[in-house]
């Protein structure tokens, strides 16, 4: 499945001696866990937990032992030897090499059922009794069964395929010395696979990434090099919109790129991606000075075009920048935005704080029916979107946008808090401080609720277990915004104790 090399398997070992790489085990798969591997169990005496990349609930699998930890082993199936009930056929040539698409040989109602299943996993498990209650000695965990949560069904994205509105592709070297961009490797994060088709977006990404490698190329420029901080391509990230109803939608570019970049001699490449392709609204430069493999660029040497794309989300019209966050499957985000607002049942009267608003979608959703919303972001670039859309959509009356650090903004204690608050942290979670400033505003007649949407859920069950001391908490609801990944959002409801 995996395309590594077959063997002939062994037993599995039960003395609990060590178990040297590329062993062959037999293995029964039980479950799936946060991450999407698989679980298993070697036979007793031995009876360790191994964790088994590519194993499907009820399959029985031939896998080869990656590495060996103290209590655990890590495995990738070799083969299968009984299929899961749950199995389907993966509809990617690039499956099992690639590391877009974990899932793929799950069928979709399954894998709405597997994260489920690991969000309560992870509430039952890491959202124990939080702070005052001391420590349980040598655990450095907190005392208590976990979070007992209310976990409804799956939320399912409305697309299983070509959903996402945003994808970010890797620079590489390949063996012969050219420059290699696509998605990179499951088992091989290193190495860069050059895909020939992609099931995330439609098919003219693959156009522009043929492209833009033979440009590339053609420049004898090469890939970055973090380990020195030398070269030059890092990243290429594709925006789409499809607002205004066309096919294939309107597009933007990003290159991100090291300090050492020529940022004159690469304006060209942007002019004649915009000359090649009539969707592509536009293209910008961006910087990363910092060594650390993520794709957000620290300053903009240059844009050709547009630097933003329309949105249209639960009637809104939405500006997004090249650069600013938004979720990346915009339809499933209609789901998510329309249960939080289920949620809020909100009247009219009440005021509302949106921490972590990005650029306002999320806001201006629950403002049509709250008295007031305040959003808060880090990003200024975010805010000033925020403020646009405001005024775009004639809601500038019921919303203003704070930008600044949370954590900051809530340190010095808030007097006036709102009926509700929403927030919306990034996959670490809220930060400690923050965690403090809400448990102070859970007094009488504030924040009576909370409404946490998470992309994490060991952070959520961790943050629900910290905040457990002023609120219960009501239903959790996972909702789908990346098929055919582990991936999973949730929407959880915190009311004051």
């Amino acid at each position: 499945m995996f395309k590594l090399p077959q063997r002939n398997p062994v037993r599995n070992k039960s003395d609990g001696l060590p178990m040297p790489s590329n062993t062959l085990i037999e293995l029964a798969i039980e479950r799936v866990i946060a991450g999407g591997a698989g679980l298993a169990r070697l036979a007793q005496p031995d009876g360790r937990v191994v964790f088994v990349e590519g194993g499907l609930p009820g399959s029985r699998v031939s896998a080869r032992v990656t590495k060996e930890e103290k209590n655990c082993l890590h495995a990738v199936v070799e083969r299968v030897t009984r299929p899961s009930p749950f199995a389907a056929e993966p509809f990617c040539p690039h499956f099992g090499v690639c590391g877009g698409c974990a899932w793929q040989h799950a069928s979709y109602g399954a894998q709405l059922g597997f994260k489920r299943e690991i969000l309560r996993e992870q509430l039952k498990r890491l959202g124990g009794r939080q702070p005052g209650s001391g420590r349980q000695p040598g655990s450095g965990r907190q005392p208590g069964s976990g979070l007992e949560a209310d976990v409804a069904e799956t939320l399912a994205s409305p697309y299983e395929r070509f959903y996402r509105n945003k994808m970010e592709f890797a620079f590489g070297q390949g063996p012969s010395g050219e420059t290699r961009l696509g998605l990179r490797e499951r088992f091989h994060p290193d190495q860069v696979l050059e895909i020939e088709t992609c099931f995330l977006m439609p098919h003219p990404v693959a156009d522009i990434l043929k492209a833009t490698r033979r440009q590339a190329n053609a420049l004898q420029l090469p890939p970055y090099f973090a380990p020195t901080g030398a070269g030059v391509w890092r990243h290429l990230v594709l925006r789409r919109s499809e607002a205004a109803g066309q096919t294939p939608g309107r597009w933007l570019a990003e290159f991100i790129v090291g300090p050492a970049a020529p940022v004159k001699r690469l304006r060209p490449l942007g002019e004649a991606l915009m000359r090649e392709f009539g969707w592509l609204a536009g293209v910008t430069l961006g910087i990363r000075r910092s060594r650390p493999d993520v794709a957000i660029a620290q300053e903009r040497a240059w844009s050709v075009g547009e630097d933003a794309l329309e949105e249209r989300v639960c009637g809104l019209c939405l500006r997004v920048s090249v650069d600013a966050f938004f979720q990346t499957n915009t339809r499933a985000a209609e789901t998510l935005y329309t249960e939080v607002a289920r949620l809020a049942g909100l009247t009219g009267g009440e005021t509302v704080w949106d921490l972590y608003c990005g650029v306002g979608g999320l806001s201006l959703c629950l403002a049509r029916e709250a008295r007031h919303v305040t959003g808060f972001e880090i990003s200024a670039a975010a805010v000033a979107d925020a403020a646009l859309n405001a005024k775009l959509n004639g809601l500038s009356s019921k919303c203003s946008f704070v930008a600044g650090d949370v954590r900051k903004r809530l340190g010095g204690g808030a007097p006036d808090a709102p009926d509700l608050i929403v927030l919306d942290p990034p996959r670490a979670g809220l930060h400690p401080d923050v965690i403090q400033a809400l448990l102070r505003m859970a007094a009488p007649r504030m924040a009576p609720r909370l409404i946490y949407v998470s992309c994490n859920p060991a952070t959520l069950a961790r943050d629900l277990g910290r905040l457990g001391t002023r609120y219960r908490v009501g239903r959790v609801t996972p909702v789908d915004l990346f098929p055919h990944t582990p991936h999973v959002e949730a929407v959880a409801e915190l009311i004051r104790r």
